[in-house]
């Protein structure tokens, strides 16, 4: 009994035990198994439909204009001024130049820059290209005559801060140093006329015509509309011909200084250049016989002036530095003949 007993007690164990053996997680399958290269459907390119791009229109063709051939002259020397008055003129560091210092600049890139152009960049520079423009266009147009004189004006200044800053060595730097810097300043003060002049032609139109075109010196018009046009075109040389005579020869060979005579037979030059024009205008002017003999006593003070400032030409050009007086025996002349003009003008401003 006993014997049964245990052998009942060793049964129910192993079915204990398979009962726990029924509770237990059986493993996870393996993965399939990634393919990284999968077939991919072959795609029919034959049904494929692009359209074409479309085709860019031709740019037109640049117009080949009076107008458009000094617009694009006057940027390129435009462009370059501005470049040298904001990469060298305005920072330029005159104290550490009075102490003989100018290792602050590229004298080198300065030059070539505001002034001679560079071979190995193929660029001309302004002054060959603003030399070019006065003897072609002046006497063209009342705002392009304002820019050839002002860029003109700057850059034989601009010549003189060059010089300067090659003089370092000199035993009067302080003279060198205010020279240059007396260049520089003209620069920096004529850059607000020159840079409106420059605008003004930027916005030709490319048919703009050339004040010496025939069409526009036989266009009729008014007695007040040519009084206003010669205020524009002559009135700002004769108002400044005192003080360009003076900033130029008068007051511009005293020390290391020298005179600056391509800007000043510039001045001179163009309201000269306008008379000959300005005189055949007169014939399609609606005006009576008074208003007619006005419009000549101008014209015949405009040349008057001119032949003042060209009486002293040879001071400045023939006699030598050393030879000349302090005070210029032509000073005088100039200012009484630029007077006769003004007189007439401030009457046409009043009426």
């Amino acid at each position: 009994m006993h014997s049964k007993g245990r052998n009942i007690g060793i049964v129910c164990f192993f079915i204990v035990l398979a009962a726990v053996g029924c509770g237990e997680k059986k493993p996870k399958a393996a993965a399939a198994p990634v393919d990284f290269f999968p077939q991919q459907e072959k795609v029919d390119y034959s049904q494929i439909k692009v359209e074409a791009p479309p085709v860019a229109a031709p740019e037109a063709p640049k117009a080949d204009t009076w107008a458009t051939r000094v617009r694009d002259q006057v940027k390129t020397v435009h462009d370059d001024l501005l470049k040298c008055r904001n990469d060298f003129l305005i920072p330029f560091q005159f104290g550490r130049m009075r102490h003989r210092n100018v290792e602050f600049v590229s004298i080198q890139d300065m030059d070539e820059t505001c002034y001679d152009g560079s071979p190995s960049k193929k660029t001309r520079g302004p002054w060959k290209i603003l030399r070019a423009m006065s003897d072609e266009q002046m006497g063209k147009n009342s705002d392009l005559d304002r820019f050839l004189a002002l860029a003109t004006d700057s850059l034989e200044h601009y010549h003189i801060l060059s010089v300067m800053t090659k003089k370092v060595g000199a035993p009067e730097i302080d003279i060198v140093t205010t020279t240059a810097q007396e260049a520089r300043d003209r620069m920096i003060a004529a850059a607000g006329a020159l840079d409106k002049a420059a605008e003004a032609i930027a916005k030709w139109p490319d048919g703009q015509q050339a004040d010496d075109d025939p069409q526009v010196v036989g266009k009729p018009l008014d007695a007040a509309t040519f009084k206003a046009q010669l205020l524009d075109t002559d009135g700002f040389f004769m108002t400044e011909l005192a003080s360009a005579y003076d900033r130029f020869a008068n007051k511009s060979w005293i020390g290391y200084n020298m005179p600056k005579m391509h800007a000043l037979r510039l001045w001179v030059a163009i309201p000269q250049k306008r008379l000959q024009v300005d005189r055949l205008r007169l014939a399609h002017v609606t005006a009576d016989d008074k208003q007619k003999a006005e419009f000549k006593k101008y014209f015949d003070a405009v040349e008057a002036a001119g032949k003042a400032v060209a009486a002293g030409f040879d001071r400045y050009e023939k006699t030598p530095k050393d030879e000349r007086s302090d005070k210029d025996p032509n000073r005088k002349a100039v200012d009484v003949a630029q007077q006769a003009a003004l007189k007439i003008q401030a009457g046409w401003v009043k009426k």
